[in-house]
């Protein structure tokens, strides 16, 4: 088995290592070295800086992770909007008129359903009642998705300072 001259990364002392060896702990200053080699060389790195090395690669791939969750969370909750606005009006205002309309409506029904009952009308007065019935429901879907959407917006809100608190965390250190 041939032996190799290296010289040690921590202290500069002479080390004899054979081919197959990978890691040596060198005599005089006793520091935990890895043996490299590329195709022209043959040297030595300490093994505590590669630990050191890789936590600060483990800490950087985490903020990392962090800042793609955080940005994933935002594109998610764009797109949400974006599917909302292309599938009926959003906003606090368009949630507001649709109440509002649900209820007026609902109002007007009610009073032709009276009035047509006062006239005698008879079965005429099932139709305004059925059109009232569908004012109610107009009213509660809007009322619903202006609740669903300020849901799902705290949510989107808490989840994204929870990982913002975690990322100024992990800078800090």
């Amino acid at each position: 088995m041939e032996t190799l001259s290296v010289r040690c990364n921590h202290c500069g002392a002479p080390l004899q290592v054979s081919d197959a060896t990978r890691f040596v702990t060198c005599q005089f200053c006793q520091s935990s070295l890895e043996v490299k080699r590329t195709e022209s060389s043959i040297f030595t790195e300490e093994v505590a800086k590669i630990a050191e090395n890789t936590g600060k690669m483990a800490e950087s791939l985490e903020v990392i992770a962090l800042q793609n969750e955080i940005e994933k969370l935002d594109r998610e909750l764009g797109l949400d909007h974006m599917l909302a606005t292309k599938k009926n009006a959003s906003g606090p205002v368009a949630k507001i008129m649709g109440t509002m309309f649900g209820v007026f409506f609902t109002v007007v029904c009610v009073l032709m359903a009276t009035g047509f009952s006062k006239a005698g009308a008879g079965i005429f007065t099932i139709v305004p009642l059925g059109m009232g019935v569908f004012g109610i429901v107009i009213t509660i879907a809007s009322l619903r998705a202006g609740l669903n959407e300020n849901s799902t917006h705290s949510k989107y809100q808490e989840r994204r300072e929870a990982l913002e608190r975690q990322l100024e965390e992990l800078k800090q250190k």
